[in-house]
């Protein structure tokens, strides 16, 4: 036969002698490779440890642990054979109902959906993994963690930036191309424009934020924005009129609506569209700089760079100001938000994100990677230039 050719040794079952070899390499007996220990250490030894950060196969190591240690306390023993996908199930409901943790300052604290849905990620990949190492036979029931649905996770709840958060935000958006300026010393002549970066956007970069807060977009909304979309369209028009809008606006599921814009969206694109988009044929509405080598073909932006440019952003945002209102920019996803005069949170009522309403709360989707280590003072302008995105 192909497969005990294949193997070196034809009198043996392919998977005794492929479970020979694993054995051999991991330098374990054959003797006691019926147990959950067994087959845990052969799993950490052989696929983990070393292939894995040493956070990441400490924390596989301790759920594996619990888990065999649970079997322990019920049967009195760890047979591998003994676990069924009934008993996995039972370990989820222990997890979810009884198993506790203690923090570091006392405090007793019940496991997350995540935590347990994590626990039986990392016991499937054990299974999956001593079902194809393990000799025939040992596990004659299959996976147990097969059919075994993971914990329901609640819907994240958005954070909202405060009144003073909007107004920093902004104010950064303000100065947005001082940033942006080359300061060193053959820099520093006595021309009229300031240098900057060949790849600096800053006015572009300050109206895709204007318009992430004003109309609530997505990040792919944005992206997928073309110029004809904009009405008015033209720089002066949009600096005199009161009204401007964004329509057939194509959102999930094929849905078209029309945004209308706020004053700083609408003057953001009137500068944009004055000082900073070339004169193509791209029918995009925000570009990419055109001295960028990997640019796209026409200049659209991708949903990845929405990123990078908000992220930046905060950044800035978070070295500039002090005091409270500092790492505002952490949320994944905020809204501003008026506080009630309690202190409560805002009623349900809130207006929701992407909503068609021309009076909507301006949303936005402020993703940043701010500084880990808290600053006493905001970087020096040199050093601040050099953070900015050259999307």
């Amino acid at each position: 036969m192909a497969g005990t050719a294949s193997s070196g040794n034809p009198g043996e079952d392919p998977r005794e002698f492929a479970s020979g070899k694993v054995l051999a390499v991991l330098g374990v007996p054959a003797e006691g490779g019926e147990t959950l220990e067994f087959w845990i250490e052969a799993y950490l030894t052989a696929a983990v440890r070393g292939v894995r950060s040493p956070e990441v196969a400490g924390k596989i190591a301790r759920h594996l642990g619990r888990f065999r240690d649970w079997s322990l306390v019920g049967f009195g023993h760890d047979r591998i054979a003994a676990v069924t996908a009934r008993e996995v199930t039972l370990w989820r409901e222990h997890l979810t109902g009884t198993a506790v943790r203690t923090l570091a300052d006392g405090r007793v604290q019940a496991m997350a959906p995540a935590t347990v849905n994590n626990h039986l990620a990392h016991l499937s990949a054990l299974f999956t993994w001593t079902l194809v190492h393990a000799p025939s036979g040992l596990l004659v029931h299959g996976d147990p963690t097969k059919g075994v649905d993971l914990l329901p996770l609640p819907a994240p709840q958005p954070r909202a930036l405060t009144d003073a958060q909007v107004r920093t935000v902004k104010n950064v958006l303000d100065r947005l191309e001082g940033f942006h300026r080359l300061k060193g010393r053959r820099h520093q002549g006595n021309d009229a424009r300031p240098a900057r970066h060949a790849h600096a956007r800053p006015v572009r970069d300050r109206a895709i934020v204007a318009v992430l807060f004003g109309a609530g977009l997505r990040r792919a909304e944005v992206v997928n924005l073309d110029l004809t979309r904009l009405q008015p369209r033209t720089p002066g028009e949009l600096q005199r009129v009161h009204k401007a809008r964004l329509i057939g606006v194509r959102g999930k599921g094929r849905t078209q609506r029309t945004v209308f814009l706020g004053s700083d969206a609408r003057l953001g694109l009137a500068d944009y569209l004055a000082h900073e988009r070339p004169d193509d044929d791209s029918p995009a509405l925000f570009l990419a700089a055109a001295s960028i080598a990997t640019r796209r073909p026409g200049g659209r932006l991708s949903p990845r760079t929405i990123n990078t440019i908000v992220g930046e952003v905060g950044r800035i945002h978070d070295l500039e100001v002090q005091g409270p209102n500092v790492n505002s920019a952490r949320c994944a996803r905020t809204m501003p938000a008026t506080p009630s005069p309690t202190g409560s949170p805002p009623p349900p009522d809130t207006t929701a994100p992407n909503s068609n309403d021309a009076s909507a709360t301006p949303t936005t989707g402020i993703c940043a990677c701010t500084p880990t280590r808290p600053r006493t003072s905001p970087r020096a302008g040199p050093k601040t230039s050099n953070t900015l995105s050259t999307s």
